[in-house]
């Protein structure tokens, strides 16, 4: 890897990163420069949905470690998510770190922001990292990391507040607007919201700014949210990833999700459910279902959590 300000993944390790990705050979493109915008954008979105399907959001390392420390050293991401071929993802800062060295070294003109999750009908602080993506004269925002209602496509910045297909029935889209939170009220955000049907109103999930935020802007927030234990990803476990179906077997259809039990959720049903009556289920679910195989010093580390699931 590179050793510019910028990491750049060399063309061994994109191989490498598509291989993961199960990207066909006939659709592997190692640069972007020339292509035409529209054919830029529709490779990135390829990209966005084979990684929500090959590479889960998840946060075991806070709970299946003895150290519970996440690095986003761009060596230890790769290594961890490409290098080590055991299933793994990561959190937010992981996978959004890792997809924009992919794009970055692609050729994509790409920088990071910061985003507020709204939880609980209030903000938290800066917890969350989205990618901004300019291709041709228009800016997208792009995340592979947020979980089951994330984005799963290139979302395009217009302040028209167009509607974005997710997983059928669900949609998105965002919102060019204030949040009732500030005092200055030409205050103005990216407000990402999603419905789980045509029948609901679209909810609140996070905003975000355009301002580019540095390495060193999170790793503040990542010390925080994987240290913090009143934080979500130190209390609980999670694992998320997408499922391919429908047409050729190309369209999202649906969810695998991860906690204390495993459920199949597909266009907003829940298909298949997995109860755990112990840890020793869990990780079975995990090597069987994420491919992702935890070491006997892992299976330990566990112990004694508040997310141990006891026998």
């Amino acid at each position: 890897m590179s050793s510019d300000q910028r990491p750049v993944l060399s063309r061994d390790q994109i191989t490498k990163y598509f291989e993961r990705l199960k990207l066909p050979q006939e659709h592997r493109k190692y640069s972007v420069a020339g292509e035409s915008p529209e054919d830029a954008l529709t490779y990135l979105a390829l990209l966005q949905k084979l990684h929500l399907v090959e590479i889960p959001f998840e946060n075991l390392t806070l709970h299946y470690s003895h150290h519970r420390q996440l690095s986003l050293h761009p060596d230890e991401l790769y290594k961890k998510i490409i290098g080590d071929d055991n299933g793994r993802g990561g959190y937010c800062m992981e996978n959004n770190s890792i997809f924009g060295m992919l794009l970055y070294s692609l050729g994509y003109n790409i920088y990071p922001a910061g985003a507020r999750v709204y939880d609980r009908n209030q903000w938290s602080g800066w917890s969350h990292m989205v990618n901004i993506i300019t291709i041709g004269e228009s800016q997208f925002h792009v995340d592979v990391g947020f979980g089951a209602n994330g984005p799963t496509q290139p979302l395009k910045l217009e302040k028209s507040g167009t509607i974005y297909e997710h997983i059928r029935p669900a949609a998105t889209r965002l919102q060019w607007r204030n949040i009732q939170e500030n005092t200055d009220s030409g205050q103005r955000l990216w407000v990402y919201e999603h419905r789980i049907d045509d029948q609901s109103d679209f909810c609140t999930t996070y905003c975000f700014t355009e301002l580019e935020f540095l390495p060193s802007d999170y790793n503040l927030m990542n010390y925080y949210t994987s240290t913090n234990p009143k934080t979500f990803f130190t209390q609980t476990i999670i694992g998320e990833k997408k499922i391919l179906g429908g047409k050729d077997n190309g369209d999202l259809v649906g969810n695998l999700i991860l906690g204390n039990n495993l459920k199949w959720r597909i266009h907003g049903k829940k298909e298949r459910e997995i109860n755990f009556e112990s840890e020793d289920d869990r990780v079975k679910a995990l090597e069987e279902f994420f491919g992702i195989k935890l070491g006997q010093v892992e299976r330990h580390s566990i112990r004694g959590l508040t997310s141990e699931i006891k026998n």
